[in-house]
């Protein structure tokens, strides 16, 4: 039980009455006319695919155009959520696929009426300049009332349209597809009509034409394999019906009848040898006339003269009771010329023998095999390590195997060796890993070793990766493991600082200042121990950690960190320092000009002269704003415009350059006084630069001020 489903308020879905490979089809309600009708819905997985959705439109476009009695009428189109559907007429009735199915084999004057129906609709879309390109019996509709009707039109194309590519030919089904169609060449209305041959041939036969056990067998015989005879494969046909199918199925569309028109004229001459099918009269049953109507549930059609037609079956009984003896004659006769084909075939076979086909192409194959006078062949496929691909490396019966009492052969084409999935030899030891997979039928090649973590001489990559199919010969890469990177530290014990960080940069690795220790023998500034020592391995980018000597002058570095700046520079020149760097940082909850930190940290050791360098506190205003914050307009807010170029303030008191700066739409955010800079200290530098612009939102500027006259 479906759940209640409504398109657009009007097309209820109530049954699964079908599907496809891209569609559902429902039997659905209409409920603004009040009438049943067909609901077909493009698949979930393909409403996101533009190439489906564009094919299912093109089948509404292409139906919604064709008006005509054997053409299943189009409604509508419309999209739900996502959901794709096409409105049709609900056809009451079932598939030719499933008559075909039910009766095998169909009678010759139904299998006509049948023929000329669809003729009909396919005239009707030509006309329109609409090839259909997928005539199947499970794309015609038989009616209860014995009426054609032709549906999907999912893969249909104008005639005028691009030329059919090779994705194209897969959409067709092929055990009806026309040799152009699996091929490259442009489609015509001949297409459709091969499509139609192939109809016919499997209604008057009860099987296909073409048959093999994989989809390129079928496609192969299409176009290399001699055309059909529907007598010869055992169908009660008549002659005329016979020459009709066999001009349909030709290879070359020119060959063909050229238009629908053309073939139902055709058939109705058929009809026209065999009873008047037009008039709706059957054929009576006779020796002469193996073909009946074929009951539909349906009433009897009225003879010439107004009374019903006896059935089939009636005629049938009177028959065999009125000629006993001529059934005994005709059972006779039919078994004295069967033994006398087999005897003939027998002494026709006689001395013939399988020609070797070996590395041939299968349509050359295939000849040399019918030659022999054998007609039933299979081709099965198969890998060979040996034997390129589409080339016959086997046939039974075997080469030079007499052919007596054979009457068909089977051929086997190769398709190249098999892949073969490439086995995970990562981690495993190098030689080990070459043995496994030149076992495996590869090529092994190495190549330069790679720093990896992973033990020397280990593989850490392959090229295919493990998991490729790959042919056997092909040739395969192996990274074995050269260990992991390392580097020597050098000894940089007794050098200066400079001379230190260079050595160690150029060794790839980094100097990192740890302590520094008071020495009267030692220069200041000079390297008095290292960590890790000279000459161990580290990796690439580590550091060293030195200790620094402060010289035979050093003094212990005081704590000025929580005073004021000025008290900090009283207690740094008591004691032979001075302040150096002082950065200015906007807090709010300490108190301005306090020292927020220092560097070196207090009780460090440093030479008397050096310079210590603090972080000094100052007052926030509600008006600043850091600059990340600055930098991004408010939300629902526009961007804030671009200022002008940063104004020149060199020169300048710190107050001074603050009016300027703000006057222009700028703030000051930090200021940094280099040593020796005093209370009157001016303004050497800025960043960004004077004359620098900024982007949209970006206000902040930072100060940098020296000594007085500089």
């Amino acid at each position: 039980m479906l759940p209640e489903v409504i398109y657009n308020n009007r097309y209820r879905l109530d049954a699964r009455i079908g599907q496809g490979g891209m569609a559902v089809v429902y039997r659905g309600y209409d409920l603004l006319l009040r009438r049943q009708v067909a609901i077909k819905v493009l698949r979930p997985q393909f409403s996101y695919d533009e190439a489906f959705v564009e094919r299912f439109r093109q089948e509404a476009q292409a139906a919604a155009r064709l008006s005509d009695p054997n053409i299943v009428n189009t409604y509508d189109v419309g999209e739900v959520d996502g959901s794709y559907y096409i409105v049709q007429e609900l056809i009451s009735g079932e598939t030719l696929a499933a008559l075909i199915a039910r009766e095998h084999r169909l009678p010759e004057s139904v299998a006509i009426r049948y023929a000329e129906q669809i003729c009909r609709a396919l005239a009707a879309a030509h006309r329109q300049g609409i090839l259909h390109r997928d005539i199947k019996p499970s794309n015609i509709l038989v009616t209860a009332d014995d009426v054609v009707r032709v549906t999907d039109f999912g893969i249909a194309r104008a005639v005028n349209g691009h030329t059919v590519t090779s994705v194209d030919t897969v959409l067709g089904s092929v055990p009806y597809c026309s040799p152009e169609q699996l091929g490259s060449d442009g489609l015509t209305e001949a297409s459709d009509l091969y499509s139609l041959g192939i109809v016919i041939y499997q209604m008057v036969v009860g099987r296909l034409p073409y048959e093999a056990n994989t989809a390129v067998g079928v496609a192969m015989a299409h176009v290399q394999a001699p055309v059909p005879d529907p007598t010869a494969a055992g169908g009660p046909v008549s002659q005329a019906l016979r020459a009709v199918i066999m001009k349909l199925l030709q290879k070359s569309p020119a060959d063909r009848f050229q238009t629908a028109g053309e073939t139902l004229a055709a058939l109705r001459r058929c009809a026209g040898g065999n009873g008047t099918l037009d008039a709706g009269l059957e054929e009576p049953l006779s020796q002469e006339s193996p073909t009946a109507l074929l009951r539909r549930g349906g009433r009897a059609p009225l003879a010439a003269d107004g009374l019903r037609a006896q059935t089939v079956r009636t005629e049938r009984a009177a028959w065999n009771v009125a000629h006993p003896l001529s059934v005994g004659v005709l059972v006779l006769t039919a078994a004295f010329l069967a033994m006398l084909v087999i005897a003939v075939r027998q002494a026709s076979s006689q001395g013939v023998t399988m020609p070797d086909v070996t590395g041939k192409p299968v349509a050359e194959a295939m000849a040399a095999v019918r030659a022999t006078g054998i007609e039933r062949i299979t081709v099965r496929q198969k890998h060979d390590d040996s034997a390129p691909p589409g080339l016959v490396f086997q046939s039974t019966p075997a080469a030079g195997e007499n052919l007596r009492r054979r009457h068909e052969a089977t051929l086997t084409v190769s398709t190249g060796p098999m892949a073969h999935r490439l086995p995970d030899v990562v981690g495993r030891e190098t030689g080990e890993a070459t043995a496994l997979l030149t076992a495996q039928g590869f090529n092994v090649k190495l190549a330069s070793s790679v720093y990896a973590e992973a033990k020397r001489g280990t593989i850490v990559r392959m090229d295919p990766p493990a998991g490729a199919a790959l042919d056997k010969g092909t040739t395969v890469k192996l990274y074995p493991s050269a260990g992991r990177q390392v580097t020597a530290v050098p000894d940089v014990v007794s050098l200066s600082v400079d001379e230190a960080r260079r050595r160690l940069a150029s060794a790839g690795l980094k100097l990192q200042l740890g302590g520094t220790i008071s020495s009267a023998n030692i220069p200041a500034q000079t390297i008095v121990d290292q960590t890790p020592g000279g000459g161990t391995t580290v990796s690439p980018g580590s550091s060293v950690l030195v200790d620094v000597s402060a010289g035979s002058n050093s003094t212990r570095v005081p704590n000025v960190v929580g005073g004021s700046l000025e008290d900090a520079r009283r207690t740094l020149e008591s004691t032979g320092l001075a302040v150096g760097t002082v950065t200015q940082a906007v807090v709010n909850d300490t108190s301005p000009d306090t020292v927020l930190s220092q560097d070196p940290a207090p009780n460090s050791a440093l030479p008397q002269g050096a310079a210590v360098n603090v972080v000094v506190a100052t007052a926030g205003t509600n008006d600043l704003q850091s600059p990340a914050a600055s930098s991004a307009p408010a939300a629902g807010s526009s961007a804030p415009p671009s200022l002008g170029p940063i104004p020149n303030v060199i020169g300048m008191s710190v107050e001074a350059a603050k009016s300027v700066l703000e006057k222009a739409g700028y703030r000051v955010d930090h200021v940094t006084a280099l040593p020796g800079a005093g209370p009157d200290a001016r303004i050497v530098s800025t960043e960004p630069e004077a004359g620098a612009t900024t982007s949209p939102g970006t206000v902040g500027v930072n100060l940098v001020v020296g000594a007085s006259g500089r």
